[in-house]
């Protein structure tokens, strides 16, 4: 089955944690910065608030709680303290509640006012961001609207860009998160992905792939599927070849990696990889046996192709069917054991009773051997059933009856094969070495009768009484 990096999902974490709502006296981290910036602190109406905003949210009255900060941000100075930690509150509340999507123009205010005036210390700053850009890529992932999708793309990818930038410590769950982020992106246009997006997503993936010592399962899948979306075959196959080796019981990979070697031509590999993944388990259905009797066909490993089907149809592990009955036999043939092949078939035509394809094919063996009174038989036995090309068995049956002499017979086939269009032109040439053959008999027969009465006149002449001398 093709990958679809659908199998990758990143749910967003219900909420934040709702550190504001206890501060009395908010701490932060870093100094005072800009001479004119605003000062770190609320202002005396939105401290007094709080409290009132704290008993609402535990009540869960967080209509309540929001009635409130709504007010409060009405008197709020558009870059105030105030108004980023207002606005964060209200974004965690308006999450806790399950509507994401009006969260984020609060939680944006938040981490824009914070970027700008390191209002929240690196922790409480990195995580907002986090969540942000989480938010902008579910709106994303679930908007139907091709526009509105990019643009929300390119807002969650740019605050993991940020995140990134001042990211310090390896986390490899987010790490997994931008990569496959901008894998998503790259996608938007399924006839013309990204490739520069692409390209980052790979480096990404491989930046989490490096973070330990037993990355997730995850992170190879995006890492095969970004190469794939760059036309990397090779490498794509190196990587998928290294999950499945971590990985053998991924049932749902094997066929993906049989089907990469089989576009690549590699008829070996392909069997390996579906021999290898019976091993576990996979790729173990009678139509994964029918093509690897196929690939073995393909490269003239008869022997293989024998013993799986002679196997796989009394067993069941391959499709009973005539054609596989068949393909045994081509494969008896090929080396060289007709009788072998006319024996299977003749097994095949007991469990296919109607089908003339089967005696047509016993007759054509039997005249490569030879055998023309047995060709005869199975050739008329087989124009009396179900034929896909008719005209073809009545030619073979006019051929073989001429070779017997049976011209009488053969003109009939040769008739018959005519009323074909597809069979005509052919007809019409042995039709006339048939005539000429029923003409040359039919002059036989007569110079032969012919010969016979003259022998047999003279013969009576000869053995006339003499005339008796008339007496006086």
């Amino acid at each position: 089955m093709p990958f679809s990096p659908s199998t990758i999902h990143l749910p967003l974490r219900a909420g934040l944690m709702l550190l504001a709502l206890g501060l009395a006296a908010p701490t932060v981290s870093h100094a005072q910065s800009q001479q004119n910036a605003p000062k770190k602190e609320l202002s005396d109406k939105v401290s007094e608030e709080l409290a009132k905003i704290r008993t609402q949210t535990d009540a869960k009255n967080y209509d309540g709680a929001l009635a409130i900060i709504d007010g409060l941000l009405k008197i709020s100075g558009p870059e105030s303290y105030d108004m980023a930690l207002l606005s964060q509150v209200k974004a965690q509340i308006l999450l806790t509640k399950g509507e994401y999507a009006k969260s984020i123009p609060p939680l944006e205010t938040a981490v824009t006012l914070s970027d700008k005036y390191s209002f929240f210390d690196d922790r409480q700053s990195q995580e907002l961001t986090y969540y942000l850009s989480q938010l902008y890529y579910q709106e994303a992932v679930t908007s139907k609207v091709v526009a509105d999708q990019k643009k929300y793309y390119e807002k969650a990818v740019t605050y993991m860009d940020k995140w990134a930038a001042r990211n310090t410590k390896p986390n490899p769950d987010v790490q997994l998160y931008y990569a496959t982020l901008l894998f998503y992106q790259s996608q938007l246009d399924p006839n013309n992905p990204d490739r520069k997006l692409l390209k980052r997503a790979q480096e990404e993936v491989e930046k989490g792939l490096r973070m330990s010592a037993r990355p997730k399962d995850t992170f190879y899948l995006l890492l095969f599927a970004t190469l794939q979306q760059q036309e990397k075959i090779k490498e794509s196959i190196d990587v998928l070849e290294l999950y499945l080796k971590l990985k053998p019981d991924a049932k749902s990979y094997w066929p993906q990696l049989a089907s990469l070697y089989l576009n690549q031509q590699n008829d070996t590999r392909v069997i390996l990889t579906i021999e290898r993944a019976q091993q576990h388990g996979a790729m173990v259905s009678p139509k994964d046996n029918f093509t690897l009797v196929g690939l073995y066909f393909n490269i003239g490993q008869f022997d293989y192709v024998i013993d799986l089907l002679a196997k796989g149809l009394k067993n069941g592990t391959i499709e009973n069917e005539q054609r596989n009955w068949e393909l045994l036999a081509a494969a008896y043939m090929q080396q060289h054991k007709e009788l072998k092949a006319i024996e299977v078939l003749k097994e095949a035509s007991k469990l296919y009773p109607d089908a003339g394809s089967i005696l047509a094919q016993i007759a054509q063996t039997y005249y490569q051997l030879e055998k023309i009174e047995d060709a005869y038989t199975f050739a008329k036995a087989a124009v009396a059933k179900k034929l896909e090309k008719p005209w073809t068995t009545e030619l073979f049956l006019a051929y073989v009856s001429y070779e017997l002499k049976k011209y009488d017979e053969a003109l009939v086939a040769v008739n018959k094969a005519a009323s074909y269009p597809q069979g005509a032109k052919d007809a019409e040439r042995l039709k006339k070495g048939i005539e000429d053959a029923i003409a040359e008999a039919a002059a036989l027969r007569e110079q032969i009768a012919a010969e016979t009465g003259k022998k047999a006149q003279k013969q009576g002449a000869t053995k006339a009484p003499a005339a008796q001398p008339s007496k006086k």
